[in-house]
């Protein structure tokens, strides 16, 4: 009994190596002091190796031969590092935060992306948005800035009420306006100016002037 427990566990223990990365495809060849083998990249080792890294491999008794983990990388190689996961994936941070810091660049790119928060707060020097469409829905909008330049093609708003206060100057360039009031059209001002250079018409069951 004893002879067959200590023979399963000699072919389930692993043996440990060094090696390099020699060739890159569907299986990895990694050149060992035992020789080149063919492995594969086991699933705790997230940096994807590349040719020329160090590695440290494991083989069992059973033919098994897997990377697990990424020693030193080939830095001669110019390449970005990767980061692998198979399948689904979720990263759950307990009784604290996430931060991600980086020097240069953060980019996102997928098929979809959803966020989802209580609170939420982003602050840029410089902001740019490049997009087909965009569906906005909010309970209260609030913008406060010191210029604001909007270049429609077209523009249509639904509106139940409408204020604008200008302190100034208010100025409106058309080629044509109309105005179109169902009940009363009041015009309030100290001193109102009408100049056409050819026609003025005013047309109504009534007019008063005084």
């Amino acid at each position: 009994m004893q002879q067959r427990l200590l023979k399963k566990m000699e072919h389930t223990q692993p043996y440990l190596e060094y090696g390099m990365v020699v060739e890159e495809d569907d299986l990895l060849s990694v050149e060992t002091a035992m020789g080149r083998y063919r492995v594969l990249k086991a699933a705790s080792c997230l940096v994807r190796p590349r040719e020329g890294d160090s590695v440290l491999t494991a083989f069992d008794a059973d033919g098994n031969c897997f990377i697990l983990s990424v020693l030193v990388q080939n830095q001669a190689s110019g390449r970005v590092n990767e980061i692998i996961l198979e399948g689904d994936a979720s990263l759950h941070i307990r009784r604290g935060g996430l931060t991600i810091l980086a020097d240069d660049e953060v980019s996102v790119v997928s098929d979809k992306l959803s966020l989802a928060a209580r609170t939420g707060h982003a602050a840029f020097e410089d902001c740019s948005f490049l997009g087909k469409s965009l569906f906005a829905e909010f309970g209260t909008i609030k913008t406060i800035a010191g210029k604001v330049e909007n270049i429609f093609q077209q523009l249509t708003e639904k509106l139940i009420d409408a204020f604008r206060f200008v302190k100034d100057h208010e100025e409106i360039q058309t080629g044509s306006t109309r105005y179109l009031v169902e009940t009363n059209l009041t015009m309030h001002s100290k001193n109102a100016m009408h100049v056409a250079e050819e026609i003025v018409t005013i047309n109504a069951g009534q007019v008063h002037l005084g």
